[in-house]
């Protein structure tokens, strides 16, 4: 059995690279992840404004023998 953890930066390019790996004979398991890797609070002056997060998508696959 091989397995895979593939990542991306939007949904988009998950689904595309998914795509291709159901195309070579993997299977998906389980749901999608999103996880934030960075979350930078931006200020105005002392005043909190809003805080910019950046995602990661990821799914697992895996190709049985």
């Amino acid at each position: 059995m091989d397995y895979k953890v593939i990542y991306a930066s939007s949904p988009s390019e998950l689904s595309s690279k998914v795509n291709q790996y159901i195309n070579e004979g993997f299977e998906p398991i389980g749901s999608h992840q999103v996880a934030t890797i960075h979350a930078q609070n931006r200020f105005r002056g002392d005043q909190h404004v809003d805080t910019k997060h950046e995602l990661e998508y990821s799914q697992t696959l895996i190709k049985k023998d």
